[in-house]
């Protein structure tokens, strides 16, 4: 396992990334064969109404939320995994596009015998990939938290607006891991891959947003702007602004992220 967790934030145009001290994992996780590949998984607590599954951000692996679903698995099962080329999961092999994305992580949920119902939570890059998780598959998610996700449009409202920050430049994308480099060239595809899946279904959706970036005050306010337009997008949707947070709430202030968790899931 690697040692948590280091802050990337590709698409900040932070190339480089910042190694946060080291801590240990209060969550277990071991590395599985599933078809033919080394995955690592991370699962705890039991019972609950719904299993609560998280996603990592672009060029991360799961002990992001490490703490998060440690707290989390006190009222309900958790699921957590490294996605392909990240943590101690082997390479990526198939499409990195968000769909592909999406399907592989239900073929390993499925897998392991986890079945829907699901709280999905999802951050960066992650929170989009499961925005399309619960539109393409509404009847299977019962709420969703998504922690400052990358609006699925962003890339481009930013650079029509010609602010700073928008994305990685060509020289900065070519320091990055081989996975990061394939997830970050198909993620545009998510835009049209969640306007076919459609909209969000009748449960809960929180959208967690950070107000502290390294980027230029007119860069902060479209970023914020766009994900209260994504919270606006489901009938139960909410921006939740966190105040002094940087764009990794999830270790910034675990605490909102737990209880807006706890908050969508249902009651047994």
């Amino acid at each position: 396992m690697t040692s948590p967790h280091q802050k990337h934030a590709p698409f900040l145009a932070a190339a480089a990334a910042t190694l946060v001290a080291a801590c240990g994992s209060t969550v277990p996780a071991t590395v599985e064969t599933v078809n033919g590949r080394a995955l690592e998984i991370a699962t705890a607590g039991s019972g609950g109404a719904a299993t609560v599954v998280f996603e990592a951000g672009l060029g991360d692996d799961w002990t992001s939320w490490d703490d998060v679903a440690s707290q989390v698995a006190e009222h309900t099962r958790v699921f957590a995994y490294s996605r392909p080329g990240y943590g101690a999961s082997g390479p990526a092999t198939t499409s990195r596009n968000p769909r592909q994305i999406v399907e592989e992580l239900r073929a390993l949920l499925a897998y392991k015998g986890y079945a829907p119902p699901y709280v999905l939570v999802g951050h960066s890059f992650g929170g989009t990939y499961m925005e399309l998780f619960a539109k393409a598959h509404p009847d299977e998610v019962v709420g969703a938290v998504l922690v400052d996700p990358r609006h699925r449009d962003f890339l481009a409202a930013c650079e029509a607006a010609s602010l700073d920050s928008c994305g990685l430049t060509e020289a900065q994308l070519a320091t990055q891991a081989t996975s990061t480099i394939a997830e970050y060239r198909a993620f545009p595809q998510g835009a049209d891959e969640i306007r076919a899946a459609g909209a969000f279904g009748a449960y809960p959706v929180r959208v967690l947003t950070a107000t502290v970036h390294p980027v230029s005050p007119a860069r902060e306010l479209l970023w914020r702007s766009m994900l209260g337009d994504l919270a606006a997008e489901a009938s139960d949707g909410v921006q939740l602004i966190v105040a002094g947070a940087d764009h990794y709430i999830q270790l910034d202030r675990p605490d909102v992220v737990v209880a807006s968790i706890l908050d969508v899931l249902p009651s047994e």
